[in-house]
């Protein structure tokens, strides 16, 4: 997946001006990909390339042309030219201008255009970019129809007007018209002899649903989510009809051989989530905006409330933030509701979301702390009742600390620019509950070294989920005069907006 995704975001930056890409790279790439692509094709059966036309994916044609004549040179070259291919889109020019000239021999050229497989280049304009999924089916045979190959879905997260002249507000008028046409369909009450649109496939599914045809209700759910539209109900309902066909396990082997590579990877994402995917899978890549669907957010949000031990991380909770706040903005400008077909249903789910996480942010500083700035804390006293130099008596992170991973600590001197580091014995531990797998201690030997420091810069561990976690710290101070150090205005100072006096 992550090969295929070099390999069409390398043929997209050759066809946009505006980027600059090494060749010898993108020759690597794409040559790395395509023997990855040769392994899974029969090399003994002739392949067809085709692409979705400009009609079916709302992108330019010449942009179309280019990535289908890219993925064909690369095919062929990491094949050593033994894949039989034939490019369709390179064909039909062939036929075109045997028309007009005249000159053809129809029976050679219908005889080259036969093919025992398609392979099928599905690029779509989204909101977000352009997404691509290549599908090798089966042409003949008992197997016509199968999926003998696929790429999954990979989004390409690219400017589609400035690039492309795509306008984006023309996706979201086809969101619209989808769902006018199910309404419309709705009212005409029985099934559809002949669907081929997204509304009559969803119209059908729901009533072949209701009437428990199984069978058919999951084929006709099928194949409105292979339309390509960012809906989630059909992909909720398509896996409870499942579920109750296939059962637990039987589901989950279903949406992974069958559904997931041929649905848009937002609804990948979430099918995977919904059916008992790890939610620290997804952390990562919300943490690097790379997930910003707002189901599947407001799915994983909820997810992680639900295993409170396991997700009650600083990172998780940083995660949680962004995933919040992404939900809320959907929400409330009626983004959120339009990845649904049943409005109330959305509204509920995002508004679900959006208030668990507001409740917790509005019980106070710890929580804000808890959840998006830090875990670590020490405290200020002096040396000893006649020095009285600032230093850090100890520190605590009330985090779940992996003890066997280095726990490093960083102070420095308040005129200094670089700070000092020291790797902190995890045997010096006083938090024994194994329910918190908290670190933390309060002796002065470990931290003698912070005699005269006034800044507490950073701690360095590893949480139980395996993330990194460096973290700024927050600092507090010996309030009682006979007790505290000297230059506390030099200790507030340093620790700026991590300052957080007692009451």
């Amino acid at each position: 997946m992550v090969n295929l995704k070099k390999l069409c975001l390398a043929v997209m930056l050759l066809l946009l001006a505006p980027f600059q890409v090494n060749a010898d790279e993108v020759t690597d790439v794409v040559n790395g990909v395509a023997a990855k692509l040769v392994q899974q094709l029969p090399m003994d059966k002739k392949i067809a390339l085709k692409s979705l036309s400009p009609d079916e994916t709302g992108l330019p044609e010449d942009f179309l042309r280019k990535l289908t004549s890219d993925l064909e040179a690369a095919l062929l070259t990491a094949s050593d030219f033994e894949i039989n291919l034939a490019n369709r889109a390179t064909m039909e020019d062939v036929w075109q201008e045997a028309v007009e000239f005249n000159n053809a021999n129809f029976d050679e050229l219908f005889k080259s255009a036969n093919a025992d497989v398609m392979l099928m280049m599905s690029p779509r304009a989204i909101s977000t970019g352009v997404e691509i999924a290549i599908t090798a089916y089966s042409l003949t045979g008992d197997n016509v129809g199968k999926t003998l190959a696929s790429s999954g879905s990979v989004l390409l997260p690219i400017d589609l007007k400035a690039n492309l002249g795509v306008d984006v507000n023309d996706l979201n008028k086809q969101m619209a018209q989808v769902l006018a046409e199910i309404e419309k369909v709705g009212q005409t009450g029985g099934l559809i002899s002949s669907p081929n649109t997204y509304a009559e496939f969803y119209h059908n599914a729901r009533l072949l649903q209701q009437r428990g045809e199984v069978d058919l209700a999951m084929r006709n759910y099928e194949q409105a989510l292979a339309e390509g539209y960012l809906f989630v109900d059909p992909l909720l309902d398509l896996l409870d009809v499942a579920n109750a066909r296939y059962g637990e396990a039987g589901t989950k082997k279903y949406f992974e051989k069958k559904i997931k590579d041929n649905i848009p990877r937002e609804l990948a994402d979430l099918g995977s989530l919904v059916l008992g995917g790890d939610p620290i899978a997804l952390v990562q890549p919300i943490l690097d905006k790379e997930i910003t669907f707002s189901p599947v957010l407001s799915t994983w949000i909820q997810q992680t409330y639900m295993d409170w031990n396991r997700f009650d991380t600083l990172t998780v909770g940083k995660a949680r933030t962004i995933a919040a706040q992404l939900i809320s903005e959907d929400y409330k400008s009626g983004k959120f509701q339009t990845f649904y077909v049943d409005k109330i249903r959305g509204a509920t789910i995002g508004e679900n979301a959006t208030q668990t996480y507001d409740s917790m942010m509005q019980s106070g500083q710890m929580m804000v702390d808890w959840s998006t700035t830090s875990r670590t804390s020490t405290y200020f006293a002096r040396v000893g009742p006649k020095d009285k130099r600032p230093y850090m008596r100890g520190f605590d992170i009330q985090d779940r600390v992996d003890v066997s991973k280095p726990i490093t600590f960083c102070a420095k001197y308040f005129e200094d620019q670089d700070a000092q580091c020291r790797e902190i014995d995890p045997a010096a531990n006083v938090f024994t509950n194994p329910d918190t797998n908290w670190f933390g201690f309060n002796s002065g030997g470990y931290m003698a070294w912070t005699y005269g420091m006034h800044c507490a810069v950073s701690v360095n561990y590893t949480d139980l989920n395996g993330f990194e976690v460096i973290s700024p710290v927050l600092v507090n101070h010996e309030q009682r005069e006979e007790y505290a150090p000297n230059d506390i205005d030099k200790v507030i100072e340093c620790a700026g907006e991590y300052y957080r006096p007692r009451n």
